[in-house]
């Protein structure tokens, strides 16, 4: 993967979805949020363009525990519907980060067989979003991003800098991202 140096733009769905509180196992960022989130933020007029990152925060990073002792977090959360991450690719977005383990909305219980897969996802491809992001959107992907203190700030706009780690033949790098960016007024 090589270095992406680039415009980032930040969505806040805590705020939008889950009124102040973090989404929901299984809930799902749809296309309409985006744009929805992209004019409550005031950014509807520049939208989402070619080689933008896009960051989503949903506020499941808010539950992370230590996973030694604390299984909640990585069993379950909120993630990105089939068609927003249709949408994305249209857009050309260069790399999804999202402040929990998957990028599928995973339900209570889907892990163990007990939930069934979101609403529009393709049938038999339990986590289709991640795979189709990777293998037919060429969409990057970042997991478990600490966007709190961005979105608390509403730096909606920033330069982001993320540099995996220069390896061969691997399938994931652990990744620094930074931004840099102004609060929203």
């Amino acid at each position: 993967m090589p270095p992406i140096v680039t415009t980032a733009v930040l969505l806040d769905a805590k705020t939008h979805l889950g009124g102040g509180q973090p989404m929901q196992p299984g809930a799902a960022v749809t296309a309409a949020d985006i744009e929805a989130m992209l004019k409550d933020q005031g950014l509807a007029g520049r939208g989402l363009l070619p080689g933008d990152v896009l960051y989503i925060y949903t506020g499941w990073g808010d539950n992370w525990k230590d996973p030694d002792t604390e299984k909640f977090y990585y069993t379950k959360g909120p993630g990105l519907s089939y068609d927003a991450a249709k949408y994305i690719e249209q857009k050309a977005v260069v790399l999804l980060a999202l402040d929990n383990p998957f990028t599928d909305p995973v339900a209570d219980g889907f892990l163990q067989g007990k939930a069934p897969p979101a609403e529009g996802t393709p049938a038999g491809l339990p986590f289709a979003i991640h795979h189709h992001n990777l293998t037919q959107a060429g969409i990057y992907q970042i997991q478990n991003a600490n966007l709190g203190a961005l979105a608390q700030d509403k730096v909606w706009l920033s330069c982001t800098i993320i540099l995996p780690l220069r390896t061969q033949g691997a399938s994931g790098s652990p990744v620094r991202p930074v931004a840099i960016g102004a609060p929203a007024r």
